[in-house]
């Protein structure tokens, strides 16, 4: 009847998922320049009057700047042999984040050509818009380079007239580091989210989300839309080492299509979380598997699996007891999601006075401790299909248990009806349990 896990131990342990380690790191405070509101420096460009240079050329030279907070002045009304530059960040500033926005507007003038060089040699790419007026950086600096900008403009009058500016990057002492826990090249469940968690807390939620990106294709690798929304959960000390860790979940606004090829880019190098800096990008590939979902009839003690509309297994378990029994023993009711298999799970919970419990082809359905897993004691009383008796988990024969074990993997829903104690946010993933336009609160943007 020993079901719900308090304190575990694992012997031939097979984990679904790899494990990821996440190292917190120290806070850092910094200077970042650039950014909505931001300096910006704007460079005018006079028309030329030195007789050593020819007429419609502008030497480099004669170039002025000034450093201002408010809108450039309307090209219309300007000289049509002046241009303006718009650089973002300001020329000349410090501390700026990679992450943030790098771009060069010009006015009254057709951009040429950009390049934007950092001190150890390497260029970073950019675009120039259709209208000629904007570059912006498609490719983020380092940390603790500085950055030249060289490039050209042609006026309205036919000049070519020089762009330069300069900026340097932070230089943060210490990164935090983010992790995904799809590995890449992973088939997973209609209802696997996607969990970032950083190394440690982030107090700039929205500049993090911002930098992530999902998108999709069909089987045949054609776009598709889905509709979906990221979500923080609070904050906790996940490694139990003291340092509260951020976790952001993405859910799709119903469950994935199956054969859905998700691409996930965390763009995270260089973001300014506020307390913390980014330490890499994480870019992940994974498919979504068949249609199948678990479903949990608790009244009548049977356990379903579905693909489709077709019920391909219908199996005879006990769950546990009433909550008018004990709600501590009780299988708690929402959308679960399979996040673990392992071959032999030991239990202990000295609460109920057990430890040592064998459980076999054991899969972990929340983080609160509920397994689907083989109890042959239970089955040998003919209690399977007739009574819940266990202490939380669900319990099986040891040949369904093995059936089900192998047909089952990271992400298939457990849908459990209502038991009367409803899952909870410490159940790790709970996503499912909130309706969408609630989940899409949970967002920072």
């Amino acid at each position: 009847m020993h079901s719900k896990e308090a304190m575990t131990s694992i012997s031939r342990r097979q984990v679904l998922l790899g494990g990821i380690g996440l190292t917190a790191t120290a806070a850092l405070t910094a200077c970042s320049i650039g950014g909505p509101g931001a300096l910006t420096t704007t460079v005018t460009v006079p028309p030329t009057t030195d007789p050593t240079i020819p007429t419609g050329q502008v030497s480099a030279s004669s170039l002025t700047a000034t450093t201002t907070a408010s809108a450039p002045v309307n090209s219309a009304a300007a000289s049509t042999q002046t241009a303006r530059m718009t650089m973002t960040p300001a020329a000349g500033a410090t501390g700026v984040a990679p992450a943030g926005p790098i771009t060069v507007t010009v006015f009254n003038a057709a951009i040429d050509e950009v390049t934007l060089t950092g001190a150890d040699g390497a260029v970073i790419a950019g675009t120039i818009a259709e209208d000629k007026h904007t570059w912006t950086a498609t490719d983020r600096p380092k940390y603790g380079v500085k950055y030249t900008l060289t490039g050209t403009a042609t006026a309205s009058d036919g000049s070519r007239q020089p762009l330069t500016g300069t900026f340097t990057t932070a230089e943060p002492a210490e990164t935090m580091r983010a992790a995904v826990q799809i590995p890449n090249g992973q088939t997973v469940g209609i209802a696997a989210p996607i969990i970032v968690t950083f190394a440690a807390a982030v107090s700039n939620r929205a500049v993090a989300e911002r930098n992530l990106h999902v998108t999709a294709t069909d089987a045949n690798d054609q776009p598709i839309e889905i509709e979906g929304s990221w979500g923080w959960m609070q904050d906790e000390d996940i490694q139990g080492n003291g340092t509260k860790q951020s976790r952001v979940h993405f859910r799709p606004k119903k469950y994935w299509p199956a054969g859905t090829k998700v691409h996930l880019e965390a763009n995270l190098y260089g973001v300014d979380y506020g307390d913390g800096w980014g330490r890499e990008s994480v870019v992940r590939d994974f498919t979504i598997g068949p249609a199948l979902k678990v479903v949990a009839k608790v009244s009548s003690h049977r356990l379903l699996v579905v693909e489709g509309d077709n019920v391909i297994e219908n199996f005879p378990v006990a769950y546990g007891v009433p909550a008018s029994v004990d709600d501590g023993r009780t299988t708690v009711s929402g959308i679960h999601v399979i996040t673990e298999k392992l071959d032999l799970k030991i239990m202990c919970n000295p609460k109920y006075g057990y430890c040592g419990f064998k459980a076999y082809w054991a899969v972990r359905m929340n983080n609160n401790g509920e397994f689907i897993h083989a109890n042959q004691e239970v089955a040998d009383k003919g209690l399977l299909g007739k009574e819940n008796v266990s202490h939380g988990c669900v319990n099986m024969s040891l040949k369904d248990a093995e059936t089900f074990y192998n047909m089952v993997y990271y992400g298939v829903p457990v849908d459990v009806e209502d038991t009367g104690v409803p899952m909870t946010q410490a159940d790790y993933i709970w996503d499912w349990t909130v309706p969408y336009t609630q989940w899409k609160t949970f967002s920072a943007v």
